[in-house]
């Protein structure tokens, strides 16, 4: 069952996620089982939206990139939220916001 995953923080600036983004080699190795990633800032602070497709796939990621990651870079813990999806539909137009494929092998 893929899951929707979301993630907010009030105390993460742009660069904290490019320094989490750069410690975990997200466009050079993307996590197995992660579809889709999505980031964005408001009034509200950092948010992310992910598409993964099992709940192990994710915590294996936590476990082995994305938590050690703030360890090193001396951020706060990560409380993402995990939602069972009913349905993923995405537009063939998405394609055009793909990784490149070296950063897909």
């Amino acid at each position: 069952m893929a899951l929707m995953v979301t993630y907010d923080e009030p105390n993460v600036t742009r660069e904290d996620y490019d320094a989490v983004r750069t410690q975990v080699g997200w466009e050079n190795a993307p996590p197995a089982g992660c579809l889709l990633h999505m980031s964005y800032f408001d009034d509200a602070g950092f948010h992310t939206v992910d598409i993964w497709d099992s709940q192990a796939e994710l915590d294996a990621y936590l476990t082995k990139r994305f938590n050690p990651a703030l360890k090193i870079l001396q951020l706060p813990d990560a409380a993402p939220k995990a939602t069972d999806l009913h349905l993923v539909a995405a537009s063939p137009s998405l394609e055009k916001y793909f990784l490149p494929p070296a950063a897909r092998d």
